[in-house]
């Protein structure tokens, strides 16, 4: 074999090697598991039941302010469910409940001040 014959078969199997390696790893290979981050769900609501009664406890607060709260109060879950709902695709993660989480969770994220901060807590 002369030098161009040795120099083309190592080049086709550089490349055929390049080629099976990014096939396995686009296609074939699992994806990466996915991180997690925690969400204190019951803070939240804590929050929000704090801040209703506030102003349904505030003598001075007039009737609308008071009906305002109320009506916000009742429409806190469905916002809270579409904000959960989409949360996982915007961070890339997979989100757990803080209350099912047994012991301190250093190495994960906490999403609950980002949240409170969205709705307003």
């Amino acid at each position: 074999m002369n030098a161009r014959t040795t120099a083309l078969v190592l080049l086709a199997n550089v490349a055929i090697t390049s080629a099976s390696i990014a096939i396995h790893t686009r296609w074939i290979a699992p994806p990466r598991p996915p991180t997690l981050a925690v969400l204190d769900i019951g803070e939240l609501y804590r929050l929000k039941e704090a801040q209703v009664t506030a102003i349904l406890v505030n003598r001075d607060a007039p009737a609308e302010t008071r009906a305002e709260a109320l009506k916000r109060a009742s429409a806190f879950n469905q916002e809270l469910s579409h904000l959960l709902d989409a949360l996982p695709d915007e961070c890339r993660c997979l989100l757990l409940a803080r209350g099912a989480l047994v012991g301190p969770a250093p190495m994960l994220s906490d999403l609950t001040p980002e949240i409170r901060r969205r709705l307003g807590l």
